[in-house]
């Protein structure tokens, strides 16, 4: 199990930032090779998600994550 939680904060935050994109946007995170510690976090906002991607729902936030993504992920918890 990956482990990967949304917060009740962050998904109110989420939700707040998708009601103003066109309807069915979702928030996509991803994990990238960059940054002071070798990776960075990266944020877009999307209206298709892939056949593999994980998909996280809460209080009406959609949160996407690729696979590869959700490796480094494993047992983190997304907060505002």
């Amino acid at each position: 199990m990956d482990g990967i939680t949304v917060t009740e904060r962050a998904a109110r935050r989420i939700g707040e930032i998708l009601g103003r994109e066109q309807p069915g946007s979702m928030l996509r995170v991803s994990v990238e090779g960059g940054g002071c510690s070798g990776f960075q976090y990266k944020f877009d906002i999307e209206r298709a998600k892939a056949d593999d991607d994980l998909v996280l729902a809460r209080d009406g936030a959609v949160v996407l994550i690729d696979p590869v993504s959700v490796n480094y992920m494993a047992g983190s918890q997304i907060d505002f």
